[in-house]
């Protein structure tokens, strides 16, 4: 688009036209083992969701694309179910190569491109499709560079990086049987996308097997396409049964594999980490989510390395547990100190308060993990064994790649997102010294936020304000919208570069947008991400409600307490529908976007690590349930739902309008048809904005 187009259309469409300005700009970075080249993904320019993948060399300081994903012709464009569950567990918006793995030099690639499986040389530039069995989830390559692997569903099969030997190493002729692929709740709610994983010798692998014949089935349907047959998926639902999970050690020459362990006392299957020339690392967890363990594979036997319990509830925390050297590196909340800190065999290296939030990476001497002090910055920092600190990166939201020695120092990929600049950079450093800054062709954004950060009510909330661009302080007070997120895992103060262009236009129509992360949300230690078990209702609404009076105080002439608004999108949705019917004289009007209305019709991992199982926890679902309060409802309400959400099901919205119907309460349900969890598609997002905005003026206007 020329400059002149883009300056005529609106936010709301360049957003969405955008992938949330996420199009254009580089991503997945990995450097080669020799430190020569980096590889990295980018579509070609701000409104193209297609990645190429591209490489930058050291030695000619050039970056070029080597797999123009646009000009290569291969397969269908069609991907498999599978494939495209896995998508939407990642929430990727984008097409072309999504993910790759490499060999350990990082200089043979592969990769799932249109349906085929594709093998990439980045030192010639040469790519080859290889003839094999459909379809093609998660390709990985071996260490050495020598096979691939990938799995089809039903079979994991592998054959050398030529194409040739190809044979299935797992079979099943179950229909509710997979291999190598992950579990929904290992890819919903621990983050974790692989189902199995190569051995460092190259010579073995350790393979996931799921039995999803426990698991209740569900059908997502699409209502606009009625000649089509609705999608079957197995869906955990809150109490009922997990998928049977069992993990099996493959030997690449093939023979009887070796059990090694199968969902009972655990039921989740955390993650698998293997690392050169150390045990294989399995992380196991109780359906409670209170007790997690970790065993080291010997001889295909597991020994018990680490464990971790709590009467709560134990997160998931990326990256960890590992191996450095022969010690153990493991991320543990320590309630004395409410501080969520790195250890190295149980003993602390972080000082009380630097709440630790996942490693990046570690070598012989240091471990790289990113942090936060405040929980409105992602800093990065590096922790020698010594406990010896040394930061990164401060003030914004960043990230850091593995770091690679070289002769010349370490090389280490470097990413910034900093709202007081609006920026966000790609940089490829060494020895902390920046030797290359990568091309980013996304877009900035219309709007060019400014927030207000202030702490609210008795618990100190981590708060952010944004006025109308235009606005004169003390010149009139502005009705309050409220965009909160408010539940686990869903920060929303965050200092990024992209994190509030959507909260200033809202704002820009009028309003004083307020955005709250109250307890339960994170980066603030341990007891307040905690200080929610049993209980979303209470502390995660009172907080909101303080947020608003916190901010009414600081802001007496620029905002109006009596007309208030609140907007969320999944927890946040629940938050708003809950808000309007539990608070109805602090909240007079409600947007709840694919809002879980109903905890039981929630996947088990999540809902039971918070409330707990329900055969355990009386009371706790009915109280916790928007359906037994539709009787309330007495200010406007808008419920918007994707038709096809596999996540949070249409049902919700759906039997929540139905309570509401019956209690004679007037409501507005808006269902999107062919949306998932979230409106990618540009003209059904821009225009939901739109009639958001429209729909909360005129009910404030008339409440």
């Amino acid at each position: 688009m020329t400059n002149l187009e883009i300056m005529s259309e609106t936010f709301p469409l360049q957003q969405a036209a955008t992938g949330r300005f996420s199009f254009g700009a580089p991503r997945s970075f990995q450097i080669t083992k020799d430190g020569a080249y980096v590889t990295f993904l980018r579509s070609d320019h701000s409104r193209d969701s297609v990645n190429s993948m591209w490489v930058y060399s050291l030695a000619d300081n050039i970056e070029h694309k080597i797999f123009d994903s646009h000009l290569v012709q291969l397969g269908t464009t069609e991907l498999p179910a599978e494939e495209l569950a896995r998508r939407e567990r990642m929430r990727e918006t984008g097409s072309g190569i999504t993910t790759y793995a490499s060999d350990e030099s990082g200089k043979v690639i592969v990769f799932a491109f249109a349906g085929e499986l594709v093998t990439l040389n980045i030192e010639s530039g040469k790519f080859a499709e290889l003839e094999v069995t459909k379809p093609i989830i998660d390709p990985q390559i071996s260490p050495d560079g020598l096979h691939v692997a990938w799995s089809t569903g039903k079979e994991l099969r592998t054959c050398t990086i030529a194409g040739r030997d190809e044979r299935a190493l797992a079979v099943s002729d179950d229909k509710n049987v997979t291999w190598g692929l992950a579990d929904f709740v290992s890819a919903e709610e621990f983050g974790r996308m692989h189902g199995y994983w190569w051995s460092p010798d190259s010579q073995s692998l350790l393979v996931q097997r799921v039995d999803n014949s426990p698991v209740a089935t569900w059908w997502i349907s699409d209502p606009v396409n009625p000649e089509q047959a609705p999608r079957q998926q197995k869906y955990p639902a809150t109490g009922k049964a997990n998928a049977k999970l069992s993990l099996l050690h493959f030997q690449l020459s093939g023979g009887t594999p070796n059990p090694i362990w199968e969902s009972n006392e655990y039921e989740y299957l955390i993650n698998v980490r293997w690392q050169q020339a150390r045990p294989a690392l399995v992380t196991l967890s109780n359906r409670a989510q209170t007790k997690q363990d970790t065993y080291a594979l010997l001889d295909d036997s597991l020994a018990l390395v680490h464990s971790v319990t709590d009467e709560k509830f134990i997160e998931v925390i990326p990256g960890q547990p590992r191996w450095i050297n022969e010690s153990l590196i493991t991320i543990v909340d320590n309630y004395q100190t409410d501080t969520r800190e790195l250890q190295l065999d149980g003993i602390s290296l972080m000082p009380i308060g630097m709440q630790v939030l996942n490693v990046v990476t570690s070598d012989h001497e240091s471990i790289t993990v990113q942090i936060s002090t405040d929980g409105v910055a992602r800093d990065i920092v590096r922790v020698k064994l010594d406990g010896d600190i040394t930061y990164l990166t401060t003030g914004g939201v960043s990230g850091v790649s593995p770091a690679v020695e070289t002769s010349l120092g370490a090389l280490q990929i470097v990413m910034q997102s900093r709202l007081d600049n609006h920026e966000r950079t790609y940089e490829l450093t060494c020895a902390q010294k920046v030797i290359h800054a990568f091309d980013s062709q996304s877009e900035s954004a219309l709007v060019k936020p400014k927030v207000e950060f202030l702490k609210t009510g008795p618990n100190q909330v981590n708060t952010a304000v944004l006025f109308p661009s235009d606005h004169i302080m003390g010149s009139k007070k502005l009705p309050i919208l409220a965009r909160p997120y408010g539940g686990p895992h869903g920060a929303r103060v965050i200092k990024g570069a992209t994190n509030f262009n959507e909260d200033q236009w809202y704002a820009d129509q009028g309003f004083a947008v307020v955005i709250a992360d109250g307890r339960g949300t994170p980066a603030r230690g341990p007891a307040w991400e905690k200080s929610i078990y049993q209980d979303f209702v209470g502390p995660i609404l009172q907080d909101q409600v303080d947020s608003i009076t916190g901010v009414a105080e600081l802001f007496p002439d620029d905002v109006d307490p009596e007309q208030v608004a609140i907007m969320g999108w999944s927890f946040g949705g629940y938050l708003a529908g809950l808000a309007v019917l539990e608070r109805p004289d602090v909240f007079h009007v409600a947007i709840a976007g694919a809002p879980v209305t109903e905890w039981l019709w929630y996947d088990t991992a999540y809902s039971e690590r918070y409330l707990g199982h329900p055969d355990k926890s009386e009371g706790v679902y009915e109280h916790h349930s928007l359906m037994t309060r539709a009787a309330n409802l007495s200010r406007p309400l808008m419920l918007v739902h994707g038709l096809i959400d596999d996540n949070v099901v249409i049902a919700h919205s759906l039997e929540l309008s139905r309570a509401l119907l019956a209690e004679a309460k007037d409501h507005t349900l808006l269902p999107l048809s062919g949306v998932t969890h979230m409106p990618h598609q540009p003209k059904i997002a821009e225009n939901l904005m739109l009639m958001s905005v429209e729909f909360i003026k005129k009910n404030l206007k008339n409440s």
